[in-house]
C-alpha cells in the first residue's frame, strides 16, 4: 500500500492512499478516506462528518517559531480569529471560534488533549501574562482539529458554546527505531513600526508652541532658555542638554531557539514515542522573555487480542520573566512617551540617573534602564499531565474505554522592587512570592458500537465523563529590606499582606452519539448529554445539551458518479444546543475580609439569585463540501449562525445598597457568517519535479445583541445595545481641525453635519467593532528538486483599535509639560502656517478637551501579514547514503515578516482588535530563523 499525505492549507488535512492492484490490462485504485478525531477521541472519516471541523497537520504547523498552540491558528482555520495584545514572549494569544459567544462570560474555547482536557489560558496572579499552553510542545503536535458546529461540539455539553480545539498528538507506529533531531535559531525584531517619542529638540519646540498659544506670546527656544518665563519646571527643560532615547534605553537584540529530539518505534505488541524539548524566546525589550524545558513518552501496549493499555506522560517546567503593562511608571514601553527626553539616562560616572531627594526623575517619573537591571517579575510553572487509558474488545464490534487524566500544574511566581529607585522606594523594597497549585482530573467511561450490515452503517457510544478542578492559592508580601542584594521574602523584615484562597469545582455529565449512513451517501448524527455543575443551586445544577446533524453526498449518486471530473457533492446541516462555560454563582455570600479592631468585618461579596442559569448556545450550520478531479481541487462553503440565550451578566447596582453587582441572566445574541475554504493541488510530481499547491480561507461575521433585558448599557467608550455587537464602540466622532482657528471639532450629533468645539455638545455613537467581520488566511507550497518554498498569509477586514493611552500622549498640551507624549505629532499639529494639520493647536493645560475620547484615536484594524514565510532544501537521499541519516533538511523561516496596514494612522499590531484596546504593551515580534531537521 502506498500511502500518501497531502495537507490542504486552507485548513482541512487529508490523508489519502491508494490501494493499487496490479491487473493484467488494467489498474485498480480505491480511496482510503481521511480520519479526523473528534470528540473523547472517537475518530470518524471526512465522509462520514456532518457537522463542521477543520484540521491542521504536523507539517503546517512545523517549526513555526512560536511558544503555544494558540498562535498557530489565525489564518490556517476559517472561522477562527485570534489576536495578541501583548508580544510578550510565552504569553497567550485571544482564540474566538464564529465570533464571540458572550458579554463577559467565557469567550475562549476549551482544549481537549488527546480526548482529555486540559488547562489553558494565563494561570498567573501577578500581571504575568504567562500561558499554560506554551508548557506544551508544539513539535509533539501531530494534528489540530477546531470544531465548530453542534454535531462535532455537542458531546462536550456544558463547556462548548465557544467552541473546542482538538489537539492529537504524535504516537509510535509499528516498525525499526525511528530518531528525529530539530534545531532552529535566529533573532526577534518588532513586528510593526510604532509611535516614537520626542527628541529634546522637538519636545522644546512642541512646549514652546504651547506655552506660547497659552501667554500669547511668540517667543523663540533661545528666549525660553533664557529665562523669559520664570517659571522653574520650564527653565530646567529647556536648559537641560541631555537628549534620551527612552525607547532604545530599553531595547535589544532578542533571540530565540529551539531544540527538539524524538524517537519512535514499536512492534507488533508494543509501540513508543519519546521527546524532549528545549526552547527559548526573548523579547526586543531587556528582561523579558520565555523559556521551557519539556519531556513526553506515550506508549501503547497490546496486552491481548482484546484488551490494550496506553500512557501518555508530558512534563514541562516554564520560566516567564515579564514587564509591566498600562499606566504602570515600571512599565518600560511607557517611558518613551511619559519620560521627559531632557532628563539624563546616567550620570557621568556611568551610573543611573534619578534624584537623590526623592529617587524620580524630574517628571516623577522613573529610570527603565535601573529598573531593569534591578527588579523583576518572573513566574515558573511546572505542568505534569499523564492521559492512562485501557481499552477491551466485549465482543466484536463493542469496545470498552477506560480513561484517567490527573493534570497537576504549579505557579510559583515572584515580584521584586528594589528599595533604591522605582516602586519599592517608598516601601523600602517590596517582594511578594506566591504559589498557584492545580490539580486537575478527567475520568471517562466509554462504550463503542460499530457495526456494518451490507451498505447500512451504525455507530454509537455512551459517555460517563467527571472532571474537577482544585485549585489553592498562597501568598505572601513583605517590606522593608536591608539591603538590595537580598530579594527572598524571609529578607523583608515588615508583613505586609497575605492571601490564600481554595477553589474547587466540579461537573459530571453522561452523553449518548449516534451515527447512520448508507453507503455514505445519505448520513445521519445525533447526540444528547447530560450535564451537572457543582456551583448551581438544586434545580439549576443540570443543563441537557443535544445535536442532530443530517447529510447527503451528491456524488455517491450514480448519475453524478459517471462525470470524472466531479468526486464530491455533499450538503450536510446540523443543529443543536449548547452551553457556555459558567464562572458565575448565583449564592449570597458574605466576605469577611475586613480587619474591623482585630475582628472580622464582613461585607457582602455575591447576592443571591436562585434563578440564575446556564449560558446556552443553538447553533446551525449548513454546508457544501465539493471535489473536482479526484479531489485535487476542493471547495467547501458553509452557513453559520450560532444564538446564546441568557446571556450571564454583572448587573451595576447601588453603592447605597453595600453593592456593586449582581449576577443575572440578561439576553440573547447572534453570531451569524459564511466560511468559504478552497485547496488546490495544481501541479503533483515527485521530488524532481514542480509540485504547487494554493488554499484560502475567507470568513464572515455579524455580531448582534438581539435581546437585552433591562435596557442599554453605555461606558464612557462602548456600549450594550440591541442591535449592536457585544464588543461595540461608543464615543463622540472626531470631526478634525479648525483651520482657521487650531481648536478641536466633533460631529454634534456623532454622524456627520454640523461641528462643534464643545466637547459636552457632541453626542456618543455607534462607531465600529473591536472584531473584524470579514477575515482569513491564504497560502501556496511550490517545491521543485529539493527547495520547498511555504508562504501564508493572514487578513482581517472591519475590526477597530483603540488608542487608550491617546488622552496623555495626544494631549494637545494638557499634560505636555509633565508627559511629552507621542514625537509623531511634530509637523502635524496646528499652527498659523500649518493650517491643514491633522492634531489641534496646542495649549499648556488643554485645548477644549481636545484629547477626551473620540474617534480621532479609534483606527482601522485592517491588515495583510505575511505570517510566515519558509524556504527549505531536502537532500537528495541518494547523498546520504552511508551517512545513517534517512532525511536531511535546511531551512531558513521568517515569522510576522510583512505586515501591511490599510489605515496609515495606525501604529499598532493590528490583530490587537480581538481585544479592542491597547495598553503599552511589548510590541508583538517578528522572528527570521534557520533551522536543521534531519532523521536517522
Amino acid at each position: 500500500m502506498n500511502v500518501k499525505l497531502k495537507v490542504l492549507t486552507a485548513g482541512v488535512l487529508f490523508f489519502t492512499g491508494q490501494a493499487v492492484m496490479a491487473q493484467k490490462d488494467s489498474l485498480k485504485t480505491t480511496n482510503i478516506d481521511e480520519v479526523v478525531v473528534v470528540g473523547f477521541g472517537q475518530k470518524k472519516t471526512v465522509q462520514e462528518m456532518t457537522g463542521s471541523i477543520s484540521t491542521m497537520s504536523a507539517e503546517s504547523i512545523d517549526d513555526v517559531p512560536v511558544a503555544s498552540v494558540d498562535k498557530m491558528l489565525q489564518g490556517r482555520v476559517a472561522g477562527v480569529q485570534t489576536g495578541a495584545a501583548s508580544g510578550q514572549p510565552g504569553g497567550f494569544s485571544n482564540v474566538r471560534v464564529r465570533g464571540i459567544s458572550s458579554i463577559n462570560g467565557v469567550t475562549s474555547p476549551i482544549y481537549i488533549v488527546d480526548g482529555v482536557r486540559v488547562a489553558n489560558g494565563d494561570l498567573t496572579t501577578n500581571n504575568t501574562t504567562a500561558n499554560i499552553l506554551a508548557n506544551m510542545n508544539p513539535d509533539d503536535i501531530e494534528n489540530i482539529t477546531v470544531l465548530k458546529d453542534a454535531v462535532s461540539t455537542a458531546v462536550y455539553g456544558a463547556d462548548a458554546g465557544a467552541g473546542v480545539i482538538v489537539i492529537t498528538t504524535k504516537s509510535g507506529k509499528r516498525g525499526k527505531p525511528r530518531f528525529n533531531l530539530s534545531f532552529n535559531t535566529g533573532f526577534n525584531q518588532q513586528a510593526v513600526k510604532s509611535h516614537r517619542g520626542l527628541t529634546a529638540a522637538e519636545y522644546k519646540e512642541y512646549l514652546k508652541d504651547g506655552l506660547n498659544n497659552l501667554r500669547g506670546t511668540s517667543n523663540t527656544v533661545e528666549e525660553y532658555t533664557a529665562g523669559v518665563f520664570n517659571n522653574a519646571t520650564v527653565l530646567s527643560i529647556f536648559r537641560s542638554e541631555a537628549d534620551t532615547n527612552w525607547a532604545d534605553l530599553v531595547r535589544k537584540d532578542g533571540y530565540q531557539q529551539n531544540a527538539d529530539f524524538s524517537m519512535s518505534g514499536g512492534s507488533d505488541k508494543f509501540t513508543y514515542y519519546a521527546s524532549a524539548n528545549m526552547f527559548d524566546q526573548n523579547s526586543i525589550v531587556r528582561n523579558s522573555f520565555f523559556k521551557r524545558l519539556s519531556y513526553s513518552t506515550k506508549l501503547g501496549y497490546q496486552a491481548t487480542e482484546k484488551l490494550k493499555l496506553t500512557t501518555d506522560f508530558q512534563i514541562s517546567h516554564g520560566k516567564t520573566r515579564t514587564l509591566g503593562e498600562g499606566g504602570g511608571f515600571a512599565n518600560p514601553m511607557l517611558a518613551q512617551y511619559f519620560n521627559r527626553p531632557t532628563d539624563p539616562a546616567r550620570n557621568p560616572d556611568g551610573s543611573w540617573y534619578f534624584s537623590p531627594s526623592n529617587s524620580r526623575l524630574s517628571n516623577n517619573m522613573f529610570n527603565p534602564g535601573y529598573l531593569l537591571e534591578n527588579n523583576y517579575n518572573e513566574a515558573g510553572s511546572l505542568r505534569a499531565f499523564a492521559n492512562l487509558g485501557a481499552q477491551y474488545e466485549i465482543i466484536d464490534n463493542l469496545t470498552y474505554r477506560l480513561v484517567f487524566a490527573p493534570e497537576y500544574i504549579s505557579v510559583e511566581e515572584d515580584t521584586y522592587w528594589n528599595p533604591v529607585h522605582g516602586d519599592g522606594y517608598a516601601y523600602g523594597g517590596y517582594q511578594r512570592t506566591s504559589v498557584n497549585r492545580y490539580f486537575n482530573f478527567n475520568i471517562q467511561n466509554i462504550l463503542d458500537y460499530s457495526k456494518k450490515f451490507g451498505m447500512h452503517n451504525v455507530g454509537a457510544s455512551l459517555i460517563q465523563e467527571a472532571y474537577k478542578s482544585d485549585r489553592k492559592f498562597l501568598s505572601a508580601t513583605g517590606i522593608t529590606v536591608g539591603s538590595p542584594e537580598l530579594t527572598t521574602l524571609s529578607n523583608f523584615v515588615v508583613p505586609y499582606g497575605y492571601s490564600g484562597t481554595l477553589d474547587i469545582s466540579s461537573r459530571y455529565g453522561y452523553a449518548v452519539t449516534a451515527h447512520y449512513d448508507y453507503d455514505k451517501l445519505v448520513l445521519v448524527d445525533g447526540s444528547y448529554r447530560r450535564d451537572v455543575l457543582s456551583q448551581f443551586l438544586p434545580g439549576k445544577k443540570a443543563g441537557d445539551f443535544w445535536s442532530v446533524g443530517v447529510g447527503v453526498d451528491l456524488a455517491r449518486l450514480n448519475a453524478i458518479r459517471e462525470i470524472d471530473q466531479i468526486s464530491l457533492m455533499k450538503l450536510r446541516a446540523s443543529y443543536g444546543k449548547l452551553g457556555n462555560q459558567v464562572s458565575a454563582n448565583p449564592y449570597a455570600t458574605y466576605s469577611f475580609l475586613a480587619n474591623y479592631d482585630d475582628t472580622a468585618g464582613a461585607t457582602y461579596n455575591r447576592v443571591f439569585n436562585p434563578n440564575l442559569s446556564w449560558e446556552t448556545v443553538n447553533p446551525l450550520n449548513i454546508g457544501l463540501d465539493l471535489g473536482f478531479f479526484r479531489n485535487r481541487v476542493t471547495l467547501s462553503a458553509e452557513y453559520f449562525n450560532k444564538e446564546t440565550k441568557d446571556l450571564i451578566y454583572n448587573l451595576p447596582l447601588s453603592r447605597a445598597q453595600g453593592l456593586v453587582n449582581y449576577v443575572d441572566n440578561v439576553g440573547t445574541l447572534v453570531n451569524k457568517g459564511y466560511e468559504f475554504t478552497l485547496k488546490a493541488d495544481i501541479f503533483r510530481g515527485d521530488r524532481n519535479q514542480i509540485n504547487w499547491s494554493v488554499g484560502a480561507n475567507v470568513s464572515t461575521l455579524e455580531n448582534e445583541i438581539t435581546e437585552l433585558y433591562g435596557g442599554t448599557v453605555n461606558t464612557g467608550t462602548t456600549t450594550l445595545r440591541v442591535g449592536e455587537g457585544v464588543r461595540t464602540f461608543y464615543l463622540r466622532k472626531w470631526a478634525g481641525v479648525d483651520a482657521a482657528n487650531g481648536d478641536p471639532l466633533w460631529f454634534i450629533n456623532g454622524i456627520d453635519g454640523e461641528t462643534t468645539n464643545n466637547y459636552n455638545l457632541a453626542q456618543q455613537e455607534v462607531q465600529g467593532s473591536f472584531i473584524s467581520d470579514l477575515y482569513g488566511g491564504a497560502n501556496t507550497n511550490l517545491s521543485y528538486k529539493g527547495f520547498d518554498l511555504d508562504l501564508q498569509f493572514t487578513f482581517g477586514i472591519g475590526g477597530k483599535i483603540y488608542d487608550d493611552w491617546a488622552s496623555y500622549t495626544y494631549s494637545d498640551g494638557q499634560y505636555t509639560l509633565n508627559y511629552p507624549g507621542y514625537g509623531d505629532v511634530m509637523g502635524d499639529y496646528w499652527t498659523p502656517t500649518n493650517t491643514t494639520a491633522s492634531n489641534p493647536k496646542p495649549i499648556i493645560n488643554g485645548n477644549k478637551r481636545s484629547n477626551s475620547a473620540s474617534t480621532r484615536f479609534l483606527y482601522d484594524a485592517d491588515f495583510i501579514r505575511l505570517s510566515n514565510a519558509r524556504l527549505g532544501y531536502t537532500f537528495d537521499k541518494g547523498l546520504l547514503t552511508g551517512s545513517g541519516l534517512n532525511s536531511f533538511q535546511v531551512y531558513v523561516m521568517a515569522n510576522n515578516a510583512w505586515t501591511h496596514r490599510f489605515d496609515d494612522r495606525l501604529k499598532f499590531d493590528p490583530e490587537t482588535n480581538v481585544s479592542g484596546y491597547t495598553n503599552l504593551a511589548l510590541p508583538v515580534l517578528k522572528s527570521f530563523l534557520f533551522g536543521v531537521n534531519m532523521s536517522f
